[in-house]
């Protein structure tokens, strides 16, 4: 798969230390153990929470979510019915097990190397994207390239793909440091992709093709109640008196 040149010169200016083209098309990018693929059975990590919260703030009804990494299918069962619809890929039979399991409605999910080319069960547009490990299993800025090809040919034209600082600075042990990227990397890919990069706050990152849409006031106020009715009751009571007086 040739390149274009703004990535060209986006590997030469800024990726350099980073392989163009790993040479393995057939099946490419993947390239750390099971033992940190595999989240089936782990908690949900405080950065993929942090862009479920982000999410959760807009108002999802017909809304349809890509998830990209599936793990333990968490961000499947918390959006469950406030949205269209959820469609998860992994590269890991357990993260299918578990999704098989949970049986939420309106979930589909299958296995999909991110890097390959775009399955034929990816149709429509997505109105968010949800990848926060986008960098950190490539091989190649080839692959890396197809990846987000793929993702643009399924992004709606208000829509948002969301990362975390965390998840895309985070690389393996032994693997090369310079696959994790910071927001600049991520500006500067973005530019050579067509879209914006948009820092939401510290940890929050968007890629879209314009500023991305605020949430309103209210749907923002009910993210911030359904936070708190998980919350203990005596910290459920003083948050409620807190949004009251700030309503």
């Amino acid at each position: 798969m040739p390149l274009n040149p703004a990535w060209l010169e986006l590997h030469r200016s800024r990726f350099e230390a980073l392989p163009l083209d790993c040479g393995n098309d057939d099946s490419p990018g993947i390239v750390y153990t099971p033992e940190f693929r595999d989240w089936s059975d782990k908690a949900t990590t405080p950065d993929q929470l942090r862009i479920e919260r982000y999410i959760d703030r807009f108002a999802l009804r017909s809304r349809r979510v890509l998830h990209v990494g599936i793990g333990n299918s968490g961000l499947a069962k918390r959006f469950s019915g406030r949205v269209g619809e959820i469609v998860g890929t992994t590269i890991d039979d357990t993260d299918i097990e578990v999704a098989n399991r949970v049986a939420v409605p309106g979930y589909i999910f299958f296995i999909h190397n991110k890097y390959a080319l775009i399955p034929r069960q990816l149709q429509g547009k997505f109105d968010f994207i949800v990848e926060n490990n986008p960098t950190s299993a490539c091989c190649c800025i080839t692959h890396l390239a197809r990846m987000f090809d793929n993702y643009l040919a399924v992004l709606a034209e208000d829509g948002q793909i969301v990362t975390d600082r965390l998840g895309l600075a985070w690389t393996p042990p032994d693997r090369n440091s310079r696959w994790g990227f910071d927001f600049d990397d991520l500006s500067a890919l973005a530019a050579a992709i067509g879209l914006g990069a948009w820092r939401i706050n510290r940890n929050t990152y968007v890629l879209s093709k314009s500023a991305p849409a605020r949430p309103t006031a209210s749907t923002a106020l009910r993210s911030v109640l359904r936070r708190l009715a998980r919350l203990p009751g005596r910290a459920l009571n003083r948050g409620r008196r807190l949004v009251g007086r700030r309503a």
